[in-house]
């Protein structure tokens, strides 16, 4: 188990194509790179020491690393008043290397800004319909971590940007800690709330907040019955059983 966790941010990026239909950027990471090699993930990174030293509190450095690094990876200025905070994941404690990570979304606002990437650590870049990038996540093409793909799940069904940043404008921000577990090929994920989370006992009776991941099956299920913490999904889900 490994107690170190670095903090850092993320901004998951969305616009509304010339079509007026929403999109969301993803980047591609170098497969060479240690941590997510290989993996679609929204511009972010590490909060750096001096980000910390002129802030108030973790928020407000969180902010700031958030906008430097997609600054850094794409090129595009955000600023402050432009960010919305959804949620907080924490990767689960079997995990080698874990993150405190602070999720924003922003609003670019013109669908011509360009998006310049360093063909370094960013590999490719494509904005994605939300629904798209949920099927290719699903079909296998599209390779992405359980915080970035339920962070698109969030906005699956908003048709613009508006309806997007009505959405997560409204949301309270939780914060996810998962609790992991593997059974034969299958990955449970469970969340606060699921009678499982406190014993790690998936067998027993109760109430259900969990997703479960088939690599060999490309299959990923969220379950959430009875449950009174709100589903960490946003509650429309599309890998709901």
């Amino acid at each position: 188990m490994n107690d170190n966790l670095y903090p850092a941010a993320t901004i998951m990026l969305i616009r509304d194509n010339d079509a007026g239909q929403l999109e969301v950027l993803l980047l591609k990471r170098n497969r060479a790179l240690a941590f997510a090699g290989g993996l679609w993930v929204f511009p972010g990174g590490k909060v750096e020491p001096e980000e910390i030293e002129k802030s108030q509190d973790m928020d407000e450095a969180a902010c700031l690393a958030a906008i430097r690094e997609t600054m850094e990876e794409t090129q595009i200025q955000m600023q402050r008043e432009q960010l919305i905070y959804f949620n907080h994941w924490t990767t689960p404690a079997i995990e080698p290397r874990r993150f405190s990570t602070w999720f924003f979304m922003g609003i670019v606002e013109e669908n011509s800004t360009e998006v310049i990437i360093d063909d370094g650590e960013i590999k490719q870049y494509e904005w994605l319909e939300p629904e798209e990038a949920l099927i290719l996540f699903k079909k296998g093409k599209l390779g992405m971590m359980p915080p970035t793909f339920m962070s698109i799940q969030l906005i699956r069904t908003c048709a613009n940007v508006n309806e997007a940043k009505t959405r997560l404008s409204r949301r309270i921000p939780q914060r996810i800690l998962p609790v992991t577990q593997a059974i034969g090929n299958t990955v449970y994920m469970l969340y606060k709330g699921d009678v499982a989370y406190e014993s790690q006992d998936i067998t027993q009776d109760g109430p259900r907040h969990r997703m479960t991941m088939n690599p060999f099956k490309k299959e990923i299920r969220f379950h959430y019955t009875d449950c009174a913490i709100p589903p960490v999904s946003g509650g429309d889900d599309y890998f709901n059983v």
